[in-house]
């Protein structure tokens, strides 16, 4: 044990970009429930490790900031006709917040709706729902075809962008396949699985700084930080990263592997 803990601090994730300080390493065992709800009393864990349960540290963190005064964002997670209320849409309240009756747009379709009512996820009606909550909205004035996972509910006067080409700072994975202008790949994003390619090389960048290391580089290889282009086949919906973590982090798979993921900083 003595050794897990002296090669720790040369193995949290400074490589993809976290800093040390602020990785938190809690050793625990799922199979015997030791150092979850409270502190451990092993004596070959306390003898290297004095910090608190997994419940401790979690209490402990800052809570997120959530975004009220936002525009209303909902990003559907299941859609499904309750047998009572009708079509449902369940999902979580990304940024702003909705009352039941308000109007609604479902993008990137523009499928227009209206908020009959709403429930809790353990089924308690409310008159409304903010950000940071999951939520189940019953719609009416559409139907089930024209509301798919991924899809993000918003007020007509303030939609969320769609786009089929957008600039995404990223870091590239252990990759064994170099990648290149045209690179197919498949765009993960919240629940969503589209069809792209990263149709331009941009630039890469230092990890410790952001400072740009080589423009227009001819390929990217692992552990390269890169500012790419990526085109889509369909419009989807995007928020830059800085104004929505969710609708603005993006993850780049291909034959099955992840090989790149990061965040969108510009949507053209």
């Amino acid at each position: 044990s003595s050794g897990i803990n002296a090669e720790w601090p040369l193995r949290p994730g400074k490589t993809v970009g976290f800093k040390n300080s602020e990785v938190i390493f809690v050793p625990v065992s799922g199979l015997e429930g030791d150092n979850l709800l409270e502190k451990s009393k092993t004596p070959t864990l306390t003898e290297w490790y004095s910090g608190g349960s997994l419940v401790d540290i979690i209490d402990g963190l800052e809570a997120p900031k959530r975004c009220y005064d936002r525009p209303f964002r909902l990003i559907v997670t299941d859609v499904f006709k309750h047998p009572q209320m009708g079509l449902s849409v369940a999902g979580k309240v990304d940024s702003g917040f909705v009352i039941m009756g308000t109007p609604v747009v479902i993008m990137p379709g523009g499928t227009t709706a209206m908020i009959k009512s709403m429930t809790t996820v353990d089924d308690k009606s409310v008159d409304y729902s903010v950000a940071g909550e999951q939520c189940i909205l019953v719609v009416g004035g559409t139907d089930q075809t024209k509301i798919h996972n991924g899809n993000v509910i918003c007020e007509s006067q303030s939609r969320v962008r769609t786009t089929l080409k957008f600039k995404a700072r990223v870091l590239v994975f252990n990759i064994d396949i170099p990648i290149t202008k045209g690179f197919p790949i498949d765009l993960h994003y919240q629940t969503v699985n589209e069809p792209a390619v990263i149709s331009r090389l941009i630039s890469t960048h230092s990890k410790s700084n952001g400072q740009v290391l080589k423009s227009k580089p001819r390929c990217l290889t692992k552990n390269q930080v890169a500012l790419i282009e990526i085109k889509c086949e369909r419009a989807i919906c995007l928020e830059l990263f800085k104004d929505s973590k969710s609708l603005g982090r993006i993850t780049c798979r291909y034959g099955g592997n992840t090989i790149a993921a990061g965040m969108v900083i510009e949507i053209t």
